[in-house]
């Protein structure tokens, strides 16, 4: 019995050894895990930051842009909008102008057709006096002619 005492008394000092040695290989296998976790978490999170800082910018980018597409809009609405008044005056401007035209016209031929009229009359007043008329110019001539 004296050697199981004495492989006890031998033993339970190298067993307590390896045990607080194997307790600390593990605390420490634990703790790199831990930190090496903690890294990849890290690097994890960093992406996700970074990724979100990008789509952030994209998203301000595209924000951007819209707006300035929706006021190019606006201003070219806003343009095209000033250019059919500017049409319109100027067709309304031209019409007026065609009605005045139309009238000078109107005017013109009832002159005409007045100062044809009073030739003829007075040719045919100076016809019954048995005088002799002059002849007109050849422009005249063309209207004087029944």
């Amino acid at each position: 019995m004296a050697t199981t005492e004495t492989i006890t008394a031998v033993a339970t000092p190298v067993c307590a050894l390896l045990g607080v040695v194997a307790s600390g290989w593990l605390a420490a296998r634990q703790a790199s895990r831990k930190a090496v976790a903690e890294e990849h978490a890290a690097e994890a999170a960093a992406e996700v930051s970074a990724e979100t800082a990008e789509a952030a910018a994209a998203a301000s980018a595209a924000d951007a842009l819209q707006a300035g597409f929706v006021t190019l809009y606006t201003e070219h609405r806003a343009e095209r909008a000033e250019l059919r008044g500017r049409i319109s005056a100027l067709e309304a401007g031209q019409a007026r102008q065609a009605e005045k035209l139309d009238r000078m016209a109107e005017d013109h031929r009832r002159w005409r057709d007045a100062a044809i009229r009073y030739i003829r009359l007075l040719r045919a007043q100076l016809a019954s006096l048995g005088a002799a008329h002059p002849a007109p110019d050849e422009p005249i001539r063309a209207d004087l002619e029944p």
